[in-house]
């Protein structure tokens, strides 16, 4: 727990010292390569500072990289986030209808904390969808709470005093997710893996830490792109 509030103190001076164009989020994302490394999902603002360090770089927006393979395969994921792990789901392009529950009941909360946090609104739709699908009242077994599944003490830490209100539990949890990315410098896996197992796991690793996270990670991005396809 002192680990745990000591990296997100970190991260919070991170976003405060943070400058204008690195804070800014993008729907873009790009692969980042490097011989000997493995690639890295990154948003637009992080690919001048790849390519400084000797990466290239090449805008994926729609995620190409492959077929996920499926859970029932038991692969464990790599510890640095490559080999066949790496690879993105493709979305099949067929239309979506929308999400269980009333979605535009909390558009305007979303596109508030997309606009404050400077994170994709589409990343925060896909967010919501596989950690509550939409339910503002849902509980898990380990204590999360709320759209976002807060933990009461991430709830406390992110300024949110009720995790059933709609519009406090998506600005905590949007805000959450700008403080990973900002600490895992716009790695887009490793900050929806933070969000699932925690940023000291991340961290500790140096990768996705659990076959759980993996497949939450693919979970994200999968409807990430279904919310792109349908232009929500």
């Amino acid at each position: 727990m002192i680990a745990r509030r000591i990296s997100l103190a970190v991260a919070v001076v991170s976003l405060v010292g943070m400058s204008a164009d690195r804070a800014a989020a993008s729907d873009a994302f790009y692969v980042c390569k490097k011989r000997g490394e493995a690639p890295a999902w990154v948003n637009e603002p992080m690919v001048a500072s790849k390519k400084k360090n000797g990466y290239s770089c090449q805008k994926r927006i729609a995620f190409g990289g492959g077929t996920a393979p499926s859970a029932s395969t038991g692969a464990a994921p790599s510890p640095g986030g490559g080999g066949p792990s790496d690879a993105a789901p493709r979305w099949s392009g067929a239309r979506f209808n929308g999400p269980a529950g009333e979605r535009e009941s909390f558009e305007v909360h979303i596109q508030e904390a997309a606009k404050r946090y400077n994170v994709p609104a589409n990343l925060v739709r896909a967010v919501i969808k596989v950690e509550s699908n939409f339910r503002p009242e849902a509980v898990s077994s380990a204590g999360a709470k709320g759209l976002m599944q807060l933990m009461p003490g991430t709830a406390k830490e992110m300024a949110v005093t009720d995790l059933f209100d709609a519009r406090q539990n998506i600005l905590g949890g949007t805000r959450y997710l700008r403080l990973l990315i900002n600490r895992f410098e716009g790695d887009i896996r490793l900050v929806i893996a933070a969000y699932h197992a925690g940023p000291a796991a991340v961290a500790a690793k140096g990768g996705i830490p659990y076959e759980a996270t993996e497949r939450y990670v693919r979970a994200v991005i999968k409807n990430y792109l279904v919310y792109k396809d349908t232009q929500l």
